[in-house]
């Protein structure tokens, strides 16, 4: 196995399961992260050093002769290899990570369906930003609740409601500033 094809497998490692272990016990949605905000920034900052030096020796890769090789097209392939791995990895993670957030969201609507309840649109917060910002679940059956007036923004979440994704028929993940 040559130097590409072993960091290739490294930088597999790395960004799919080491990554989503990583993110389930210190990322954004996780309790500790919930508790201190130290240790979420202290996170951001670790993997952006990370993803840096990963994403520079990846690149490094593709204009460094590799190792010597009786297969040319070995030799060549080796040097797109580990940017790939870590390209598919970090799509790879990013789907799964964003499937259990928007698991861990319904089952916050769900646990707080009493504040839900009522007439419609109703808003539990589920992050509050620092200093302001955060993701609300905004319970709208027939509409999306980005395109509410501003004083129906205002009364859900406090503040100006940018963007929303539907986590179920009647369920809304609202991103607000």
């Amino acid at each position: 196995m040559t130097f590409n094809e072993k960091l290739a497998a490294g930088l597999l490692i790395l960004f799919g399961p080491v990554y989503i272990a990583a993110a389930t016990f210190f990322g954004p949605d996780s309790s500790l992260a919930h508790e201190d905000f130290g240790t979420l920034f202290l996170w951001h900052i670790c993997w952006a050093i990370i993803i840096f030096v990963a994403f520079c020796t990846a690149i490094a890769t593709i204009f460094f002769k590799p190792d010597l090789h009786s297969s040319r097209l070995r030799m060549l392939a080796g040097r797109i290899l580990p940017i790939t791995a870590m390209v598919l990895a970090m799509l790879l993670s990013s789907v799964v990570m964003n499937t259990i957030s928007n698991r861990e969201k319904r089952a916050f609507a769900y646990q707080n369906e009493h504040t839900l309840a009522g007439t419609p649109p109703q808003a539990v917060v589920y992050r509050e930003g620092v200093p302001d910002g955060g993701i609300a679940i905004v319970r709208s059956p027939e509409r999306n609740p980005e395109y509410f007036a501003q004083d129906v923004m205002l009364d859900l979440t406090g503040e100006h409601i940018r963007s929303c994704q539907r986590l179920s028929k009647v369920d809304w993940s609202c991103h607000f500033d």
